[in-house]
This record gives structure tokens, sequence and C-alpha cells, in this order.
């Protein structure tokens, strides 16, 4: 019975798998033609502009508007990095801790005593972690 449980975990773990490398790489085919997309379109207001301005103000244009642009992006980055994250919860922290702990030694009583002492020493040492650090994590950088 846990055979056929395991390999039906495990042709759902692939086929997940495979849906999101297919995704993963339809979204790398579009963001490509985007970027082509993009400096077909540059080059095309490059001529635009050449034939009013004349071939150097149009560079400089060009350059200027990938410098703006490049500039509002680090902005917003910075923006977005100085933000502090919203604290992990530690019940589902010790979950995640406890869990292949727990699953190997459910197989019989004696394993699952000892899952159990082992799950409440891991709930005990993240909640106490989380009672003396005052909820920080310390994960943010400076």
């Amino acid at each position: 019975m846990l055979g056929g449980i395991g390999s039906f975990i495990t042709s759902e773990i692939s086929g997940t798998v495979r849906r999101n490398l297919v995704v993963l790489g339809l979204y790398g085919f579009g963001v490509l033609l985007l970027i082509c997309a993009g400096g077909y379109a540059l080059h095309a207001l490059h001529v635009l502009l050449e034939l009013r301005y004349g071939a150097i103000a149009a560079s400089l244009w060009i350059a200027g508007g990938l410098l703006g642009g490049a500039l509002i992006a680090f902005l917003t980055a910075l923006f977005v990095k100085s933000h502090r994250r919203p604290p992990r919860p530690a019940v589902s922290t010790a979950a995640f801790a406890a869990a292949p702990l727990a699953a190997k030694l459910l197989g019989s009583r004696r394993g699952l005593r000892i899952a159990l002492a082992g799950g409440v020493v891991v709930l005990g040492a993240i909640l106490g972690r989380q009672i003396v650090a005052g909820g920080d994590d310390g994960d943010e950088e400076a």
C-alpha cells in the first residue's frame, strides 16, 4: 500500500515539475521576444530621431532614455529592499523542520514517540528563538 502511495506522489511531483518547466520555458521565450521587440523599437525610434535631429542627438536621446529607465529600476529595487519582510510564523517553520524526522520515524510505536519528542524539541527551540530574538530573525541586511 505504501509503495502505491509513493509511486502516486512521485508521478504527481514529476508531472508538476514537468509542467512548471514548460511554463518557465514559455516565459523565457516570451521575455526573449520582448527584448528583441524592445531593441527593434529602439532602433526604429533612433532612425526617426535621426531624420529629425541628426545622428548624434538621436543617440544621446536614446542613451538618456535608457539611463533614466535604469535609474528608475535601481531606485525601485532600493525601495523594495529597504522594506522589512513580515516575520515568518514559528509554527509553520517548526512543522517544516520536524516533517522529515516525523515521516522517517512513524513506522513503529517507538519511532512515533521519538518523532513526537523530536517535534516538541524542535518546536520549543524555534519558539524560544522567536521569544529571545523578539520576533526578528536577523535576516535583514544593513
